[in-house]
């Protein structure tokens, strides 16, 4: 490779290291002024605007473990309705976990990064202990666009005790399962240039990810012939009526317990 190429990366590393500094300090005194109780909205969304400036800026470079670590923490504030102490806190784990990240293995070459996430705090849910959902550690990635069917989704699966990580893309739900090796992944049938089914047959010809249960999200009737190039051993779920009793056969079908 040119080594000015390669100095050219190292200088990118380097400037985002430095600005992944200042965002974590930016971050660490929101949190440190949410303990007062005083306008506690206007710190959230500040917090989620630092969150996202970090996401898409790691975007850059070849941070995977910074990268993973800022995805669940976009999902979590993204979800997040209320800054209290338990929000307060669990934003806190992240942002000590990114700051560990850039003080020490960055490359993330000695870590295994699918047992690291699951070691990051989970969403809460209302009426859902966050311990019960570590004490399960099932982990569903969901690749739904609409916020509001991947909240309902992720609803489901809560009450059963699973966490889930969600996405909006097709291009980065494959990095993330490779990645996170979640398992079971959701697929919605329109996602964006990939759709469902194009997803699914990607993950299930890859000997990575091809032993991972995949279900598909759809307002289609299982015989539509848009879905007829799925794997068999995919499942469907079905939007509207038949969503629970498809979700409770799909995870029974996949032995998740």
């Amino acid at each position: 490779m040119n080594k000015n190429v390669v100095d050219l990366d190292d200088q990118m590393l380097a400037d985002f290291k430095d600005e992944a500094r200042d965002i974590i300090s930016s971050l660490d005194v929101h949190l440190q002024n949410a303990h007062s109780q005083a306008n506690r909205d206007t710190l959230l969304t500040a917090i989620q605007r630092e969150v996202f400036n970090l996401r898409y800026k790691g975007k850059s470079v070849n941070a995977p473990l910074i990268n993973l670590t800022s995805h669940r923490l976009a999902d979590y504030v993204t979800s997040c309705r209320e800054l209290n102490a338990d929000a307060i806190a669990d934003i806190q784990a992240f942002v000590d976990k990114i700051e560990g990240i850039l003080d020490g293995d960055f490359s993330g070459a000695a870590t295994d990064s699918a047992e690291f996430v699951r070691e990051l705090p989970s969403k809460r849910a209302p009426d859902i202990d966050p311990a019960w959902l570590s004490k399960a550690n099932v982990e569903a990635l969901l690749v739904i666009p609409q916020r509001s069917m991947a909240a309902i989704v992720e609803r489901e699966l809560a009450a059963c005790g699973y966490r889930s990580s969600v996405t909006h893309s097709s291009f980065e739900a494959i990095e993330l399962a490779v990645r996170t090796r979640p398992d079971f992944i959701i697929v919605a049938k329109t996602i964006d240039d990939l759709d469902g089914v194009d997803v699914v047959n990607a993950l299930q010809a890859m000997p990575k990810t091809r032993d991972i249960p995949t279900a598909v999200l759809t307002s289609d009737a299982p015989n539509h012939p848009s879905l007829r190039d799925l794997p068999f051993r995919t499942a469907i779920i079905r939007k509207g009526g038949a969503f629970g009793d498809d979700l409770a056969e799909a995870l029974a079908r996949f032995n998740i317990t």
